[in-house]
């Protein structure tokens, strides 16, 4: 018996900003091609992806990014989602919140020199 791969796929830009009181997020969503579209973003986990970030999905996104009070907080600036899949069965809430945790702490790495994003994305990764 196997079980379902969760699958969820999210990108973003960090701009820091100095003056900022704290990390503003832009989690925006939508289905742009809508459901039962022709998918559009290649997975090397199984078929294409569906573009874009059905509402169902976008809290459960943020509340990864933003991480919990343990969490390694990003400096002052903006993160802007600026892309998202998902697949119609495979996708869920857990799976977004998920890849937000591991997109937060790969950007983390990203902004310290002595860490390698790759390293921190497989360190989680092995840890679920």
């Amino acid at each position: 018996m196997s079980g379902m791969t969760m699958r969820a796929l999210l990108g973003a830009e960090f701009s820091p900003d100095p003056h900022a009181s704290g990390t503003v997020f832009e989690v925006p969503f939508g289905e742009p091609m809508g459901l039962d579209a022709v998918a559009g973003c290649g997975s090397e986990l199984g078929g294409p992806l569906v573009a874009g970030l059905p509402s169902d999905f976008a809290d459960a996104a943020l509340a990864g990014l933003a991480g919990d009070a343990e969490a390694e907080a990003l400096p002052a600036g903006l993160l802007r989602v600026d892309r998202a899949g998902f697949d119609e069965t495979g996708s869920s809430e857990m799976a977004f919140k998920l890849v937000g945790d591991l997109l937060r702490r790969v950007i983390a790495a990203q902004l310290h020199d002595d860490r390698d994003p790759l390293a921190v994305a497989q360190a989680v990764v092995r840890g679920w």
